[in-house]
């Protein structure tokens, strides 16, 4: 039997980040309700866009939760895919769809989004790819 210490001291790594990432969307929705930080933000994207290029004010800040909206759901799915991944590897049970499962989710959520979420992903590619090629020793006379 293996003992799958790593990969769930990796998951918990991964979700902890996720979690992170989740309150950083949380933020972006609650954001929406402070007009001097939404503000603030939007005059910090103009001097930084060509002029032409923004969008108009009510247009970032539907943006703006929209992406927070999106950056939460993202976050949720990946927790949960790693509670899920946790209890298909406690006692080496089914190592293969956990394996599957993390590998989906870290390489999908690594496309979807960026920042701290690519920490995240990069966890759960790893654990992913251990899950499924990481084999039992044989002992020979067993």
């Amino acid at each position: 039997m293996i003992s799958r210490k790593i990969e769930v001291a990796l998951i918990i790594i991964g979700a902890v980040i996720f979690v992170l990432f989740g309150v950083s969307g949380a933020s972006m929705i609650a954001a929406r309700n402070d007009d001097q930080l939404t503000t603030t933000l939007y005059q910090q994207l103009l001097e930084e866009l060509p002029d032409g290029e923004a969008a108009t004010y009510p247009e970032f800040i539907e943006n703006f939760q929209s992406f927070g909206i999106m950056v939460v759901i993202l976050a949720v799915i990946s927790i949960v895919a790693g509670i899920l991944a946790i209890f298909m590897l406690k006692g080496n049970k089914r190592p293969k769809p956990a394996g599957i499962l993390l590998l989906i989710v870290g390489i999908l959520i690594g496309f979807l989004q960026f920042g701290i979420a690519l920490f995240g992903s990069l966890f759960y590619v790893i654990v992913g790819m251990m899950a499924l090629l990481r084999k039992p020793k044989y002992e020979p006379g067993s």
